[in-house]
């Protein structure tokens, strides 16, 4: 009778322990001791190529001061200037305000209607640099020319000019104001992670826009780099 009653039992101890053996367990699974950790870090994407001579404006580009043809910057431009505090106000070729390093630079100036003179100049950068250090610092070294300056370039001594206005009216742009009586020269400064474009306006009259012009060239630039 003993053996019996023991025998249900045993039966059932057995059907448990299998069905154990056979339940999942949720969890992840573990790399074994003898295969490499897989690696956690992406590697950083390489920076799209940017072409300085693609940056600048493209032929029959309307300006404020008329459709543009691009042509050779000439010896009319400042190379120098007196006194040197001053050379970050008057200087296109050559600027201080531009960062060291660039990897790549183009020029142009530009036929435009009238006596007026236009020009730009792009320098691009292999890495990102602080935009906005650059436009600050920019403010900085043109408010320093103080009283009359003389521009130099090959053809010449310009007449005495003096720094009227100067302003940073948006983000990443520089703007200001060289005059003399029958002379005027905008400037413009626009800046973003990896490119900065000079611009130069002159005339015999005032009214150049340069404010809204450099944050437009400037929101170009940002589309075609991105």
């Amino acid at each position: 009778m003993a053996s019996r009653n023991w025998a249900p039992v045993a039966a059932l101890i057995v059907v448990l322990t299998l069905g154990a053996c056979t339940t999942s367990v949720p969890g992840q699974a573990t790399r074994g001791s003898g295969q490499p950790p897989a690696s956690s870090t992406k590697a950083k994407p390489t920076p799209v190529p940017i072409v300085a001579r693609d940056l600048l404006l493209q032929d029959a580009t309307t300006t404020p001061l008329g459709p543009a043809i691009a042509i050779p910057v000439g010896d009319s431009y400042f190379t120098s200037a007196r006194p040197p505090e001053c050379a970050a106000a008057l200087l296109f070729k050559g600027s201080p305000l531009l960062p060291a390093g660039a990897s790549d630079h183009a020029d142009s100036a530009y036929q435009v209607g009238g006596p007026a003179l236009y020009a730009e100049s792009a320098d691009v950068y292999p890495n990102a640099i602080d935009d906005h250090d650059v436009v600050w610092k920019g403010f900085s070294a043109v408010s320093n020319c103080r009283g009359e300056a003389i521009g130099v370039a090959p053809l010449g001594d310009f007449k005495p000019m003096k720094l009227s206005f100067f302003a940073t009216p948006a983000d990443g742009v520089l703007v200001w104001t060289m005059t003399r009586p029958d002379w005027i020269c905008d400037y413009g400064l626009a800046a973003i992670p990896r490119v900065v474009l000079m611009i130069a306006a002159c005339d015999t009259k005032p009214g150049f826009p340069m404010a809204d012009w450099a944050a437009k060239r400037r929101a170009q630039l940002s589309g075609g780099t991105a």
